[in-house]
């Protein structure tokens, strides 16, 4: 019986994290400018879901994975990754990274334009821009044909 082995770039690892950091981020933002006490709770609320839930439920052990990178190469692979890795980085916890999808994309979103309704400002439209495009990359990336093909865990010989 072969197990699948995952392995992340370090490339991949620092720039699918840092871009979900920046996400989180701006998903902050976006709701600080409808609502600054409403924001902080969502930061607070999605960090903790995704640095600590999702990072300690994606990653039980370092048996599947290559190189241990304690559970932020599945974080990138769950939002950032392509087919492999996203499979294999959330397995059933599918429904809670769509969850924090909800948090981070269409929840700010739509408080950004209900805030531009009131007063419409730049700096309002330039964090909906970078929102969009974070969550449009993401969305693609689940579209993506797997570009790594899983490694056996178990020797041939």
């Amino acid at each position: 019986m072969s197990e699948e082995k995952i392995e992340f770039t370090r490339p991949f690892l620092i720039y699918g994290n840092l871009t979900l950091l920046a996400w989180v981020l701006l998903a902050f933002l976006g709701t600080w400018l409808y609502n600054q006490i409403l924001g902080w709770l969502l930061l607070v609320f999605t960090a903790a879901a995704i640095y600590l839930i999702l990072r300690r439920l994606g990653c039980s052990s370092c048996y599947y994975c290559k190189a241990c990178t304690s559970g932020f190469g599945r974080l990138a692979g769950a939002f950032f990754g392509t087919g492999f890795t996203k499979k294999n980085s959330v397995g059933n916890r599918i429904g809670f990274v769509g969850f924090i999808y909800f948090l981070n994309a269409p929840l700010p979103a739509a408080l950004l334009i209900v805030s531009m309704l009131k007063v419409f400002t730049f700096p309002k439209i330039l964090v909906l821009i970078c929102l969009l495009i974070i969550a449009v990359y993401s969305f693609a990336s689940w579209l993506r044909k797997p570009a790594v093909k899983p490694t056996s865990a178990v020797p041939t010989s």
